[in-house]
């Protein structure tokens, strides 16, 4: 994930008219945060700022102490004295010795506006300010307005008075058949089916949209949706990484994600028991399972590698993580000198570090427990009786060593057979091939070839373990505590212990305080994460999931809400939403009182309250339609006179076109699974992988269950831009190719789902017309009605076909641009 660049942010804000947070109206001074913040940040914080080592001449200008102080008979800020003040006689020359930023900075030259406005703040007294994201929570009320008949609860307020105050109109609310794609889309992932679709637009109840919410918030589904965003957060992936990339066991840790947001648990739980489930009082299965979210990092397999190395490696990833996802701050930056921007020291990175490096687990050897298929979602499988694991791996391993030798004098097979060719190879060969490779390596039809082979070898090998049994990876601290040190330039062979031991403690610009103490432990900073007291959490967490539904964030830089990040563009609005969440206020006084009149409950930090608070707003339900009128004064709809229509993302396009067709296995939970993909996919990897597709419901599997390879993903989620998952991802780039198009038209999954599509509507409209059976695949693709002109030519094209007619218009349906677009 590449970071936007703050000036990038605030140059598009500016060159539509308005900075991201709210203008500067006439006769109004200027503030800190708004207006002089971005400026220094971006020109000048870089050599005067909190980086100690890198700063120059002693100058600091992030802090109103340093910039006041005398330097060599120079004041850079006087308040209230501009024609003092040695910053604007900087800015403003012509002497490249003498002129800031300097030419060899590369940063664009101050404008005259921009100097004005430094000027006119330091006439009015150069207040400076804290940086918004770390002020406590602002208690504004919704505000009023003109129109108060438009908005359904607190939320639309905001959004309408800026609105208003930009003398821009609000969209019409989208039709039904928009809507009920667009929710259904937004909370499970799924397509309403052709008659949810028509019940809706067809139920005249005042509460019709309220009552189709529930229904999907209430869906198993909505854990599926809504964990597949948060799986990217966690970095979930079902291997190892680095060149081998050998498989692992994480997804009862993804089956935990899933119940976890169906059930609404509250977000603060949420937290404590991802970060430190273990540390807990008597921890059950299931909250040392959670704690899988930090074993997500990589395991090196090479030979020859520093466990230690790795070890490290996976601490500082979890740093850096744990800062991405729950503060929004680009943490790592400090892992080798304290940070450029942000007030977070190199020391205060080892601090949070310290957190981590107790961590029992090296590279690949680490804490696990023992989960049954099933479950976590109280389902668990029946398990035979089974000889003990440990056992039947010596006695594999010696079976493995005796057999190979001898099998490859009968099997005579070319030690440079590639190994992806491994599918077409049958009996001994197979076998010789199979056990060729690692164990660790195998894949999962070389560990079936070889498995097979032992069970029929070996009576005792019968009792196996039960494929339904995982082993899941989960955290664990040492009994003795490991020593930290800051780690000289980030290098793990050079740690600094003449500054000493350090303890674990949090970020000091940070509310509230938790000093550094010996004894501390993940524990006391997961809390610290949730304390009511710590603004960033709320703010960041709220911000993404509006992100989900209008494809930005309030702060658009969601990743950065540090000084390089751009302002919010309704800074009362972003807290009030955080304070709701983390309060568990009404939101809307009559969906509160609905809500407990049904039995559901409403309790601080749900997100499903959250959820439920977004969708049913005026602002979710408007049109997505484009208005030029609007697009005058708001170009990227910042402001949001409208919805946005978004891609959505390549589980979602697999997803649909498997609901459309019917094929869609719709189980939830369990082992990964392997869908058809092209050959060859593997063939570049340093360990070629046998994939061998699966066949029966397994097939079918909703596209968050595909097991996923770092090395290379299954394809489409590559092409429409699913992440690799070496590190952490808080937001999926959206890009257009023409390879989206030529795979959705040509990979053989589409294909075969086509296929079934066009089944489906055969066996449903028998003896229909050409147009009512096109009008059905609609229906259940698009879930609406086809306009004249589209379904004229697609009647045409589907005529012209010399063979399978409806299969070729599903490839159609599947290939436009609606179909993969949420409206």
């Amino acid at each position: 994930m590449s970071r936007i660049s703050f000036s990038l942010a605030l140059l598009l804000s500016w060159s539509v008219g308005f900075l991201p947070s709210a203008p500067t109206r006439a006769g109004e001074g200027r503030k800190f945060n708004r207006d002089i913040r971005p400026l220094l940040s971006d020109r000048c914080f870089y050599c005067h700022g909190p980086d100690e080592k890198k700063r120059e001449a002693k100058l600091r200008l992030d802090t109103r102490e340093g910039a006041t102080a005398e330097h060599d008979g120079e004041v850079a800020i006087v308040p209230g004295h501009p024609e003092k003040s040695a910053l604007l006689d900087r800015i403003t020359s012509h002497d490249r010795d003498e002129v800031m930023p300097p030419p060899k900075a590369k940063k664009p030259r101050f404008t005259e506006a921009e100097i004005a406005t430094l000027r006119r703040w330091i006439a009015e007294g150069a207040e400076y300010e804290g940086h918004w994201s770390f002020l406590p929570l602002s208690k504004e009320p919704p505000p009023p307005v003109k129109d108060a008949a438009w908005g359904r609860n607190g939320l639309d307020r905001f959004i309408l008075a800026r609105l208003e105050r930009e003398g821009i109109a609000p969209s019409p609310e989208a039709d039904r058949a928009t809507l009920i794609r667009r929710v259904s889309l937004d909370l499970t992932g799924l397509l309403p089916s052709p008659e949810e679709t028509e019940a809706f637009i067809r139920d005249a109840s005042p509460d019709a949209y309220e009552k189709l919410v529930e229904r999907l918030l209430a869906s198993p589904h909505f854990g599926e949706r809504w964990g597949r965003h948060w799986l990217d957060q966690a970095r979930y992936a079902d291997s190892n990484g680095y060149s081998i990339d050998g498989e692992r066991t994480m997804w009862p840790y993804r089956d935990w994600v899933i119940k976890a947001l169906s059930d609404d648990v509250p977000f603060d739980r949420f937290t404590i028991e991802q970060l430190a489930g273990d540390l807990l009082p008597n921890p059950t299965k299931a909250q040392l399972i959670a704690t899988g979210f930090h074993r997500n990092t990589l395991i090196n397999q090479e030979g020859g590698t520093d466990a230690e190395q790795f070890r490290v490696e996976a601490a500082i990833d979890r740093v850096n993580t744990t800062g991405a996802v729950w503060l929004g701050l680009t943490v790592g930056c400090a892992q080798c000198h304290s940070h450029k921007f942000d007030p977070i020291s190199q020391r205060e990175f080892y601090e949070l570090f310290a957190f981590f490096n107790q961590g029992e687990d090296k590279n690949s050897v680490g804490a696990t427990v023992s989960v049954l298929r099933g479950e976590l979602f109280g389902k668990p499988v029946k398990v035979a009786p089974s000889t003990p694991a440990a056992d039947l791996a010596k006695l594999q391993a010696a079976w493995e060593a005796k057999e190979l030798p001898t099998l490859e004098k009968k099997a005579k097979l070319d030690p440079q057979t590639p190994r992806e060719k491994f599918a077409e190879l049958k009996g001994a060969q197979a076998l010789v091939a199979a056990l060729r490779v690692l164990p660790v390596e195998r894949a999962a039809e070389e560990k079936k070839v070889v498995q097979a082979a032992f069970e029929k070898a070996e009576p005792k090998a019968k009792k196996k373990p039960d494929p339904n049994v995982a082993t899941a990876m989960v955290m664990r601290d040492l009994k003795q505590p490991r020593e930290t040190f800051l780690l000289t330039r980030g290098d793990f062979t050079r740690p600094d212990k003449e500054r000493g031991e350090l303890t674990p403690g949090a970020i000091r610009a940070i509310a509230p305080a938790l000093e550094p103490k010996p004894g501390r432990t993940r524990l006391d900073l997961a809390r610290w994460l949730v304390s009511p007291e710590n603004p960033l959490t709320p703010r960041v967490t709220m911000n993404r999931i509006w992100m989900r539904y209008f494809g930005r964030g309030l702060v658009e830089t969601e990743e950065d809400f540090g000084a390089q990040g751009s302002a919010p563009t309704h800074p009362e609005l972003l807290d009030w939403l955080a304070r709701e969440f983390m309060e568990g206020g009404s939101g809307a006084p009559p969906l509160r009182l609905a809500a407990e009149a049904a039995g559901r409950r409403f309790h601080p930090w749900s997100m499903k309250a959250m959820h439920r608070l977004i969708v049913t707003s005026a602002t979710y339900r408007q049109s997505s339609n484009a208005r030029p009128d609007a697009a005058a004064k708001d170009p990227r709809n910042l402001l949001l006179a409208r919805q946005e229509r978004l891609r959505v993302e390549a589980e979602i396009i697999r997803d649909a076109a498997l609901c459309a067709s019917g094929l869609l296995d719709r189980r939830i939970g369990g082992p990964s699974v392997r869908p058809p993909q092209p050959d060859g996919v593997y063939a570049f990897t340093q360990t070629a992988k046998a994939w061998v597709a699966d066949t029966g419901p397994d097939r079918y599997r909703r596209a968050l269950y595909t097991m996923f390879y770092r090395s290379a993903p299954y394809p489409l989620f590559g092409t429409f831009d699913a992440p690799d998952f070496q590190q952490v991802c808080t937001r999926r780039v959206r890009s257009n190719t023409p390879l989206q198009s030529l795979t959705l038209a040509n990979d053989p999954a589409f294909l075969e789902i086509a296929k079934a599509l066009g089944a489906r509507v055969l066996r449903e409209m028998p003896g229909e017309s050409d147009e009512a059976q096109l009008r059905r695949a609609f229906a259940l693709t698009l879930c609406r009605e086809p306009k004249p002109d589209e379904l004229a030519a697609l009647t045409a094209y589907a005529r012209r076909q010399p063979k399978d007619p409806l299969a070729a218009a599903a490839r159609v349906l599947f290939n436009t641009d609606n179909f993969i677009t949420r409206e």
